[in-house]
């Protein structure tokens, strides 16, 4: 269910991505192009706002977007309290508060818990890992149920290796061609 009116802005969706009827986006979340919200997904941009998602980011089952009043990162000259870069994955139950800036084609692994940092492009974030006000470089691998909550832990993180990299481009991929296949089937939501 998109909200289109609401205190807290209206959602902008790109024609080319599919947002799940059984998907929640509230308030000023702007959704670029050839973007997929899985089901049971919850995008709250009411208390912190406003939201941004890139083109070919998949949001997967059950994940929660959620901000902090007035917290925000500046991102290309704007404040975001939540900024996704393009071609990113959110897999299935993670948890995204802001402020928080994921950077360009990044993985966030099943039920991984990120806030109040920047994750720098091309990561790979585990499942079960826990990240908190740290700034991570680019090409840096999380361990799955790692603990990341100071920046002396974030130094000792090792790089993201190709098969990584290949494994959240697959992911991308796969999630594009099902943007299109749901868009074809449910071609009443966007």
């Amino acid at each position: 269910m998109i909200r289109k009116k609401s205190n807290f802005g209206s959602p902008t969706v790109h024609e080319s991505s599919y947002v799940d009827p059984l998907a929640v986006v509230i308030g000023k979340v702007i959704i670029e192009e050839n973007v997929i919200v899985a089901p049971h997904t919850a995008i709250r941009a009411d208390e912190g706002w406003p939201f941004f998602i890139g083109h070919g980011t998949n949001v997967q089952d059950q994940v929660l977007f959620h901000g902090l009043s007035r917290q925000r990162f500046g991102v290309n000259g704007f404040r975001w309290s939540i900024y996704v870069g393009s071609h990113c994955s959110i897999a299935h139950g993670a948890r995204i508060h802001g402020p928080i800036v994921i950077g360009k084609k990044t993985f966030i692994g099943i039920g991984a818990i990120v806030w109040g940092s920047v994750i720098g492009r091309n990561c790979h974030v585990g499942s079960g890992a826990i990240i908190e006000n740290v700034i991570i470089p680019p090409r840096r691998r999380i361990p799955t149920g790692a603990r990341i909550l100071c920046q002396a832990d974030v130094n000792v993180l090792p790089e993201v290796s190709e098969e990584e990299l290949a494994f959240n481009k697959h992911v991308v991929d796969t999630n594009k061609l099902l943007c299109n296949l749901h868009r074809e089937v449910n071609p009443d939501y966007i």
